[in-house]
């Protein structure tokens, strides 16, 4: 794997993570769906658990913010609509997870969708 398809994998898993985070709780159904996609993406137990350390270790919305705003930038840099609508996907699968969408998920991925200009209507069935 390349030194930049690690750097996409590692953003997105962030962005999956702080989808998990946003409402000030992680079910265990969230975690366990990151964990498999994080698998998938090859990135490695040490740096699993670093990245749910980093986002257990935020102190307030200001930290939250700041963090999601790397992975942003750096899956924004590829300007790739694929990267972009994958990590939109990943995060709404993530929401997904505890078979409900709360509204602070559902705004946090509409922000960051509309930041990567993913069109998230399109993605809504009638």
């Amino acid at each position: 794997m390349t030194l930049q398809i690690l750097i996409m994998n590692e953003a997105i898993a962030k962005l999956m993570i702080a989808t998990s985070f946003v409402d000030g709780s992680s079910p265990a159904s969230e975690r366990e769906l990151i964990r498999r996609i994080m698998d998938v993406l090859q990135i490695d137990e040490k740096k699993q658990q670093g990245l749910f350390q980093e986002a257990e270790d935020l102190d307030d919305l200001e930290d939250f913010v700041e963090w999601c705003q790397t992975p942003i930038l750096k899956i924004a840099e590829k300007n790739d609509v694929g990267w972009n609508a994958i990590s939109i996907l990943f995060m709404a699968l993530v929401a997904m997870a505890d078979c409900k969408i709360v509204p602070s998920e559902s705004r946090l991925i509409g922000a960051i969708a509309k930041e990567l200009k993913v069109n998230i209507e399109s993605l809504v069935l009638a």
